[in-house]
């Protein structure tokens, strides 16, 4: 680790060594021959005349006070905008201001190349640019626009360069969303979910009706719809879809804080509509992306669990006062399925699994509800049905409990304890509602003794377990100590926040949940 640190530090110090390189070397020749011009004009020329002398001055003279204003431009850039600025506000400074910056620094060397080198009136010289600027403005009025635009949006700072927005037009389907990826003099560049680029100019940007979806916070929701069938009831249907969309949760692109949640939305002809919502870090991920991700594991979790969405449908009775099965019974999961689909049962004969299949017994586990703790003794693995279950582990120095996986539909787990007397390698905990399905060890032994496949299947199983397991304490390790370099770095960003509120606005608030 600390090798790796070293060596990024060089590495960064280098690319800023770069960028001087070039500054600093035109500085210090023209310092140097500003300083001993005659002397090199006598040794390598000789002779020469007055004209040659006086231009070579002269010429020495504005190369110093161009070069001097190079490297004091490019030394704010590198240690104030790129430095400072873009490591407290942890987002890339835009070029507009770097171009102000260097337009206001070049403008003071000439004013100085005018008064020092070529001994004009400065008075003089802003009276008659006054004028110039006026016809200079009225033929550049459209261009003047955008650059005045463009500044007032860097002061308003209604966006910045990463945010994700999205341009209101006449009609939805021509909204443009996309990233901002710089803001110049004339345009705003974004980047769509397509990879392409989109150029908008300053004065179209200021017009327009813009959503920042990283304001006032840095995440939005997405919401999503789902029809079911009406004989899938409401309680198992939540129950499937929120274990889809909290599968996905990590906290970098799709978040636990908010939660995800799931709504009976509306009652349909051909359905009950749920609405699936999330909210997403758009830095991480986009929105787009993120649709993909749910709308793929929401289809993986019903498919596991029996269910497609629904579709319309045409039902016909031939026989009078025949009634119409609106709703399945309370127990409708299709347990048998679940058994059939699982990996347990790939290398089994029929008679092997006629024999696992009553073996299995049925347990329901509510959100919040521990199904086993890190340590303790048991004879029993599981095959989760429905729902969705988080393995955790305890570790060493480490407060609390670390999350190893999430535990999906389909997956068995619970193997080091029916091969042999083993205590549970961690903790699991229900993240939703959940279904599993139970088998004792006598049963999964039994079959283990007559088909070698099998057991050297769970044999695996259970070494990816504690492969996962392993890396999971690396991780939290890892982290832990680039967590504790964050918060150093917090409090020296805390104290340049405290003199300039405006420029580095902290975060809002926390608003109570409705």
């Amino acid at each position: 680790m600390k090798k790796q640190g070293d060596s990024k530090t060089l590495s960064s110090l280098w690319d800023v060594l770069k960028r001087l390189l070039v500054p600093s070397f035109f500085f210090f020749f023209f310092l140097a021959f500003l300083i001993s011009h005659d002397d090199l004009i006598l040794t390598f020329t000789g002779n020469v005349s007055d004209v040659v002398m006086v231009s070579v001055r002269y010429g020495s003279q504005i190369g110093l006070w161009l070069s001097a204003t190079f490297l004091v431009q490019r030394i704010i850039t590198v240690f104030v905008w790129d430095g400072l600025i873009a490591g407290i506000s942890g987002r890339p400074v835009p070029r507009l201001p770097k171009d102000v910056t260097g337009m206001i620094l070049f403008g003071l060397a000439v004013m100085g190349v005018l008064a020092t080198v070529f001994d004009k009136s400065v008075t003089g010289i802003w009276a008659t640019s006054g004028i110039l600027g006026i016809v200079v403005g009225i033929a550049l009025r459209n261009v003047i626009l955008d650059v005045f635009i463009g500044l007032s949006m860097h002061l308003e700072q209604s966006f910045r360069i990463g945010d994700w927005v999205m341009i209101h037009q006449n009609r939805r389907e021509n909204h443009i969303v996309g990233q901002v990826i710089e803001i110049n003099w004339r345009t705003t560049r974004l980047k769509t979910t397509e990879k392409n680029m989109i150029v908008v100019p300053n004065s179209k940007m200021g017009e327009a009706i813009l959503t920042n979806y990283m304001r006032p916070k840095p995440h939005f929701r997405i919401d999503l719809e789902f029809v079911l069938d009406y004989s899938v009831r409401p309680h198992r249907a939540i129950r499937v879809l929120t274990g889809a969309v909290k599968s996905l949760v990590d906290d970098a692109r799709i978040l636990s804080d908010p939660a995800p949640e799931v709504r009976l939305d509306q009652a349909l002809a051909n359905g009950q509509r749920y609405e699936v919502r999330f909210f997403i870090l758009p830095k991480g991920i986009s929105p787009k992306e993120s649709r993909h991700l749910v709308n793929r594991r929401v289809i993986e979790h019903l498919s596991e669990s029996g269910l497609t969405p629904s579709m319309d449908k045409e039902r016909i009775f031939l026989e009078k006062g025949s009634s119409l099965p609106l709703l399945g019974s309370p127990n409708d999961e299709n347990l048998a399925l679940a058994i059939e689909r699982s990996a347990l049962c790939k290398s089994l004969t029929a008679s092997e699994y006629d024999d696992l299949k009553t073996s299995f017994y049925r347990k329901d586990l509510k959100a919040g509800e521990t199904l086993y703790r890190q340590g303790n003794r048991g004879s029993t693995m599981f095959l989760l049905v429905e729902g969705l279950l988080s393995s955790l582990c305890t570790i060493k120095g480490f407060e609390g409990e670390a999350k190893v996986e999430h535990v999906e539909p389909g997956r068995h787990f619970g193997e080091e304890c029916v091969l042999g007397r083993n205590s549970r390698s961690s903790t699991m905990t229900a993240i939703t509602d959940c279904v599993l399905l139970c088998i004792e060890d006598e049963a999964i032994r039994r079959i283990s003794q007559s088909n070698g496949q099998f057991l050297r299947s769970l044999n695996t199983e259970m070494g990816l377990s504690q492969d996962k397991i392993i890396k999971s304490k690396w991780n939290i390790r890892k982290e832990k100590d680039e967590s504790a370099k964050e918060t150093r770095k917090k409090r020296k960003s805390g104290v340049f926040q405290t003199f300039f509120t405006d420029l580095f606005p902290q975060s809002a608030p926390e608003e109570p949940k409705s």
